[in-house]
């Protein structure tokens, strides 16, 4: 059933798994593009990708949002942070939102979307910051 599979959105970028497959029009199953297999996509998961890509085909995927520079690749990750750890006190408690936000951003992968998406987040930063930014744009464009 050729025709119950399109390129999907990514489909031109390589740094994405989808350059490999094509989405079914439901969403729910992916064929490979290289082979004759047909993979589950439920709920958008594209793990089932990765692994078919890594195993079936010595292809490895790193997309922009998980890439690490080569020389971290053997390093252990860093320690888990808890939200908690950005609003505690610190030698210097007049740290301002732009030095929280690139923490945030560049030691534990925040998106910039998520501080403007977040409603949760949000709240939480306005609890000690009056002025929030209102779009991803901003934040990238102050760090």
């Amino acid at each position: 059933m050729a025709g119950d599979f399109v390129k999907h959105k990514k489909d031109s970028d390589m740094m994405s798994v989808w350059s490999y497959f094509l989405v079914a029009k439901d969403g729910n199953s992916a064929k490979c593009k290289r082979c004759p297999s047909i993979l589950k996509t439920l709920g958008g998961s594209t793990k089932g990708l990765h692994t078919h890509l890594s195993t079936k085909h010595n292809i490895k995927v790193i997309s922009a949002s998980t890439s690490q520079d080569t020389e971290n690749l053997n390093t252990a990750p860093p320690a888990k942070r808890k939200l908690d750890d950005y609003f505690t006190k610190t030698k210097s408690d007049d740290d301002n939102l732009d030095d929280v936000l690139a923490r945030m951003i560049a030691l534990d992968g925040f998106p910039f979307s998520v501080f403007i998406t977040s409603d949760n987040l949000r709240k939480l930063l306005l609890a000690k910051y009056t002025d929030l930014p209102k779009s991803a744009v901003t934040i990238q464009n102050a760090l």
